[in-house]
């Protein structure tokens, strides 16, 4: 039995996220965080939800509500939902943006 193994290649981040986009059939949304920051400002069962998902992102930890209640939010909501999801996969996205989103959020405690 012959198996050939391919060795590994070198990718750049764009390359991979270009090939991860193709599998995935998605394109990745960029935040629209003036809305993030006014959905949490204006609280509510989804306001607190998109803190803890943006939270649960920026940090990479667990994420303690339950996916069941995304059924509760609203179009707008569900949509700045996906956009969290997508927040390190946005091309040009950076770090201390991120920061500064995590900062005004834990401002809104």
């Amino acid at each position: 039995m012959n198996l050939k193994i391919d060795s590994p290649r070198k990718a750049s981040l764009t390359e991979v996220l270009k090939e991860q986009q193709q599998a995935r059939g998605i394109d990745p949304l960029a935040l629209e965080t003036d809305l993030l920051i006014k959905r949490i400002l204006e609280g509510g069962f989804s306001g607190v939800f998109l803190k803890e998902a943006f939270i649960s992102a920026y940090r990479m930890t667990p994420f303690n509500e339950s996916l069941g209640h995304l059924i509760k939010l609203d179009a707008e909501a569900f949509r700045l939902f996906h956009q969290i999801l997508h927040i390190r996969h946005v091309a040009g996205w950076r770090d201390d943006s991120l920061y500064e989103v995590k900062q005004l959020i834990k401002k809104t405690a």
